[in-house]
């Protein structure tokens, strides 16, 4: 049999209707087509979108690279062209003058030694970009914006190298050689790094490579006290009791401070107190010079300013060593040759005569307008501090010990006779007899002399006769007395003579270790809070003369120990991070 099946053309159900809407909503075909259409439409947006911005980055990249290289043109210390011209002309070259602001071109500049020595110029350029495919989105353009800024300056340096010279610098180091020998050779060299060259070694024939008036070194020798140096010191604001010797001794409230008082300063209307021309050591008569807290000689002297390797070296040989040890002071001297009030007297010491008149001149010209402004741009100071022991006692003369008249009284005619007056008694005590007296020594007739004279006669009627006779006479004193004042005393005698006569007073006093390093870590705050870069050299030191030191620098990195060994390897490295610190661009 066939089977046979026929399809009914009958409607069909609701029911069958609905299983085919479903049988269709389950149908996938032709769906990529339409999820193909909206990815085309990203596809075009983001080409569209990658244009404009590659459109935009054209001219932004065009707009800064000329920038860059105008700015950069016109900041070149060598240029010759106004600034402001030469950024004008490279976007006039380029073709692009249109989008360079013009009032945005600012350059700022400062000079050093009379000679241009910074200049910043920074300038903006904007140009708006017209957008083709994001508009559709609402972004109808893009501003392109460059900005640059280019500066070129060459660090001015000042240094102040502040040395020791005590007593203690004249044993022996650890190297076979005394501590003043490795002093020398360790500051030549760190004076050569600083002001010929900082990539050779001493000696070794190469040219200078640093400019000239670029770097001023003050070179500060210190014992128990600083010699200013005669010339240094009469241009300064300094009481004038004596002329003998050229040292100052400061208060405490001078340690809180980097300022030395100068002439017709009104924040310093009183004179820093000239150190008195005395010996405190000796226990005998007379003054030696050589035991002096204030010394004379010319080796020991501050040599402000220096531009002149050479002569600095010369300076360097010429140390020796003697007296007690001032930390505090040195450092002190150090900071006040950095600080802008020292200007004037820089100038003064360019203009300096000699005794007939003729230019002397103890600083050069280029210095000028040294020490610069704290604030100065492309400028650094920095003290470097060594010493090989720690504070010791630094001797004064109390108040009223230091001018006017004494009780000693001089003899015109003898160098050797003098007269001290008792105020209690009013009387005078005559050194070289031992009598005490109305009146100096050479100031009347002379002390009474009491003399018996025996005569005789012989006739024939009476024989011989005898009789005496006393009169009173007057010892010749030759001369006249003079009363000395006390810096005349000072020249002849020493403290502890003076302090033996039981009526009077002893005459000096002396600051310790803890005063003076109190005072010496004041100082060293000063100077750090100015911006002065501090190094400390502890050189075989002992006791606290590390903390002390390291305290004193500005960071404990800055503190180094050394030996006789590796004293001028320590300068090395200090010279060496200096001119790191000094490259700018």
């Amino acid at each position: 049999m066939f089977n046979r099946t026929v399809q009914s053309l009958t409607p069909r159900p609701a029911s069958g209707l609905r299983r085919l809407a479903r049988s269709f909503g389950r149908n996938e075909e032709g769906s990529m087509l339409l999820f193909g259409m909206y990815i085309m439409i990203a596809m075009l947006l983001c080409a569209g979108l990658a244009i404009d911005t590659i459109r935009f980055e054209a001219r932004r990249m065009e707009l800064q690279n000329t920038l860059d290289r105008a700015v950069l043109a016109a900041a070149d210390l060598d240029q010759d062209v106004d600034a402001r011209a030469v950024v004008i002309d490279y976007f006039d070259k380029a073709g692009l003058s249109e989008f360079l602001d013009t009032d945005s071109i600012n350059v700022d500049s400062s000079t050093a030694s009379g000679e241009l020595s910074f200049r910043r110029v920074n300038a903006t350029a904007t140009a708006n970009i017209t957008t083709i495919w994001l508009h559709l989105l609402g972004v109808d353009n893009l501003q392109a914006t460059a900005y640059s800024t280019a500066e070129e300056g060459i660090t001015d340096l000042e240094v102040s190298l502040v040395v020791d010279v005590s007593g203690s610098m004249g044993w022996s180091s650890s190297s076979g050689n005394s501590k003043i020998y490795e002093l020398r050779q360790a500051a030549k060299d760190f004076v050569y790094y600083m002001q010929c060259n900082p990539n050779e070694e001493r000696g070794s024939g190469a040219d200078c490579s640093v400019e000239e008036g670029k770097v001023s070194i003050s070179l500060v020798p210190y014992a128990e006290q600083v010699t200013a140096g005669e010339e240094l010191l009469d241009y300064m604001h300094v009481t004038a009791e004596h002329d003998y010797s050229h040292c100052v001794t400061f208060s405490a409230d001078d340690m809180l401070t980097t300022t030395i008082p100068l002439e017709d300063d009104p924040d310093n209307p009183d004179p820093l107190q000239r150190t008195g021309h005395f010996d405190p050591w000796n226990n005998g008569t007379w003054a030696s010079n050589n035991s002096r807290t204030c010394r004379t000689n010319n080796w020991r002297k501050i040599r402000p300013v220096q531009g002149d390797y050479v002569q600095l070296i010369n300076y360097i040989d010429d140390l020796s060593a003697g007296g007690n040890t001032s930390i505090d002071v040195g450092m002190k001297w150090g900071a006040a040759l950095l600080d802008p009030s020292m200007r004037d007297t820089v100038i003064d010491l360019i203009g300096h005569n000699d005794d007939d008149g003729n230019p002397d001149p103890i600083v050069d010209a280029v210095f000028f307008d040294r020490p610069y402004s704290y604030t100065q741009d492309y400028m650094m100071k920095v003290i470097v501090l060594m010493t090989d022991g720690v504070n010791t006692d630094q001797h004064y003369l109390k108040d009223g010990y230091r001018e006017g008249d004494s009780p000693v009284w001089r003899n015109t005619h003898y160098s050797d006779r003098y007269s001290i007056y008792k105020e209690s008694t009013g009387k005078y005590y005559y050194t070289h007899n031992g009598t005490w007296n109305d009146y100096p020594y050479g100031d009347a007739d002379g002390e009474p002399i009491t003399v018996t004279n025996t005569y005789c006669t012989w006739s024939w009627w009476y024989g011989r006769r005898c009789w005496t006779e006393t009169e009173t006479t007057y010892e010749q004193q030759p001369g006249s007395a003079v009363q000395m004042t006390y810096p005349e005393v000072w020249d002849k005698f020493t403290t502890d003579w003076f302090g033996d006569w039981s009526w009077l007073e002893d005459p000096e006093t002396h600051w310790g270790n803890g005063t003076k390093n109190t005072r010496l870590s004041q100082i060293c705050a000063a100077a750090r809070a100015q911006g002065i870069i501090v190094y400390t050299i502890g050189f075989e030191v002992s006791g606290n003369a590390d903390d002390v030191m390291s305290d004193c620098a500005s960071t404990p990195g800055h503190y180094f120990a050394a030996d006789g060994t590796n004293l001028s390897e320590t300068f090395g490295v200090i010279a060496s991070s200096i001119n790191q610190l000094r490259l700018t661009q």
